[in-house]
């Protein structure tokens, strides 16, 4: 029998007292060194391709999520559906297509490009596919599923985050999509390996929660009370936000406002934090660990709150966090953005102030004494070096053929110094060895609350830089429109030979202190959009292409400057 590691610590414990020998052995020895005499951290970093028990009530798809098979998948899209498909970028529509998998056929699927790095009209990257069964028949589905995504994996974390994260969150017992790798065929061109990832909806829920008719809102691009805060009574306010993708608005919008609110009141003196009352904390403790120790920067727990789901369970009314898009991680400063090493502490999991959910959790001593115990034993089964970075390779091992003949670049396109696969992985288990240390020194000597370092705040010199002034850089630079949560702006590419783009910005109308902000793999792009605003803020942009070089990337000289002022909803 092999132990897995989301046992049930208290449960074992009183088994063993009724085995003096081994329960006096747990009196003197640490739990990590038990652990590893009962070969529980062994058994989980025994190999990262072990498929892991079918759900019972979800076999068929347990199939095609199976982390031990790289899943052949071929799209098929009319000439002139194709043509439709790459002349609304970027906008993303569906047309009709078909799907295949192994012998399972279904025609008149909805197949559309599913991302902002799949979203640029001349993008050099693969695209990312989002299939919808039921977007022109909407009873069809693909045993049980209405969606499959089949993500590029190009961005910060590569191909591996994604697959490394939910891997663990799922051992954990948390609420997290499943995933694995998909060598993918459009009109039967190879269009490269992606990973496959699990869609949050109906059948999702019902797997994990038993009931999937709660209410089910998903964040997405930030906006009026993403970061959870109470922003007034109005339900209307709040959708702006939070898109329902399941249940009614008439009732569900004001559950999410007195969700809301409730987790807005101060921790009471004599009764602690409501925050147990009206939410799963437990999971969200060890989902909040373990995108720390990822550096899964793009979530509510990190800098930009958005990227998650909340649902509420019908058979208890409590609350969920559920991750999602978790392909950022295991870079520090990519593309000079944020300073996950030196700006997130392990033993105090908020990088960035204020954040009601967790507030609670850091102003309730018995809630942050728990999560520091669990984040303490992910640390050591799951992110020490010697366990993490074997089960990165592994992963490369397993599609390292595929990735030899996918026609892309081969780079996370965040991380211009990372030439190629073999670099990804090295640069990635340096990231791991050097978070490992840093957490696990924090969380043995935790101190005070250490203050803020936003992304502003980040050394100047990470990530590639503007260029002095030239004629290839990128010119009449403007914003298109602006709302809450969102700046659109568009320049003129006079470059040549670029392979990506840097909109830097600066927080006050005439300052010049501009750091990087969003970086856009591709050549002759002319578009990009800002979610990470807020209202009441004015933020000042620029725009530069970037090059190869012997040296590595070199920027070209910048736009002209835009500002734009976000108003109060």
């Amino acid at each position: 029998m092999a132990y897995r590691p989301d046992v049930d610590l208290a449960a074992f414990n009183s088994v063993t007292k009724s085995i003096p020998s081994l329960y006096w052995m747990m009196k003197l020895t640490s739990w990590w060194w038990l652990l590893v005499l009962l070969g529980i951290r062994n058994a989980w970093a025994a190999d990262l391709a072990m498929p892991r028990p079918p759900m019972s009530s979800d076999s068929p798809s347990a199939a095609f999520f199976d982390p031990g098979v790289v899943q052949t998948i071929h799209l098929e899209i009319s000439v002139e559906n194709l043509r439709k498909l790459n002349a609304a970028l970027p906008e993303r529509i569906f047309v009709p297509g078909t799907f295949r998998w192994q012998d399972q056929i279904i025609t008149n699927v909805g197949i559309r490009y599913k991302g902002n790095s799949s979203s640029q009209p001349g993008s050099r990257h693969k695209r990312s596919y989002l299939i919808k069964f039921s977007e022109f028949e909407k009873s069809q589905r693909f045993f049980g599923l209405r969606r499959v995504a089949l993500d590029n994996g190009i961005q910060f974390g590569s191909l591996f985050s994604e697959r490394l994260i939910t891997d663990i969150l799922n051992d954990l017992g948390t609420h997290a999509p499943r995933c694995n790798y998909a060598s993918v065929y459009l009109n039967g061109e190879y269009q490269g390996i992606h990973v496959n990832v699990e869609r949050i909806d109906d059948r999702f829920l019902a797997n994990h929660f038993g009931d999937p008719s709660g209410p089910l809102f998903k964040v997405h691009e930030g906006g009026p009370g993403a970061d959870l805060r109470y922003v007034g009574t109005d339900p209307k306010t709040y959708e702006k936000t939070f898109d329902l993708e399941q249940g009614k608005a008439r009732a569900a919008y004001p559950a999410l406002v007195q969700f809301i609110r409730s987790i807005n009141q101060p921790r009471s003196p004599q009764d602690g934090s409501r925050l147990p009352r009206v939410f799963e904390v437990d999971a969200f403790l060890k989902t909040t660990a373990v995108l720390l120790f990822a550096g899964a920067f793009d979530q509510y727990t990190g800098w930009n709150p958005h990227n998650y789901y909340l649902y509420q369970n019908p058979l208890n009314q409590h609350w969920s966090y559920l991750p999602w898009d978790l392909d950022v991680g295991f870079a520090d400063h990519a593309f000079g953005k944020v300073p996950v090493l030196d700006g997130w502490n392990a033993a105090w999991p908020a990088p960035v102030p204020g954040r009601p959910l967790m507030e609670q959790i850091l102003s309730d001593p018995s809630l942050l004494a728990r999560y520091r115990e669990e984040a303490s034993k992910i640390l050591e089964t799951y992110f020490h070096p010697d366990v993490l970075i074997p089960k990165l390779q592994r992963l490369h091992a397993q599609i390292r053929d595929d990735l030899r003949r996918d026609p892309f670049p081969p780079r996370r396109a965040t991380n211009p110094g990372d030439r190629n696969y073999e670099d990804i992985v090295t640069s990635m288990a340096a990231f791991i060895r050097q978070r490992y240390a840093l957490a696990k020194e924090q969380l043995k000597n935790p101190g005070a609350r250490p203050q803020p370092k936003p992304m502003a705040q980040r050394p100047p010199d990470s990530g590639p830089q503007p260029g002095p002034a030239s004629a290839d850089a990128p010119s009449e630079l403007r914003v298109v429109r602006h709302a809450p949560g969102r700046v659109e702006l568009r320049w003129k590419d006079n470059a040549e030979g670029e392979v990506a783009f840097v909109v830097q910005k600066c927080l006050s109308a005439d300052g010049a202190d501009f750091q990087n902000a969003i970086g856009l793999p591709g050549e002759n792009l002319t578009e990009a959009v800002d979610s990470a605003v807020q209202p009441n803020q004015t933020y000042r942009y620029r725009v530069y292409a970037v090059k190869p070089s012997p040296e590595g990337p070199l920027g070209t000289g910048v736009s002209n400057p835009v500002t734009v002022t976000i108003q109060q909803p």
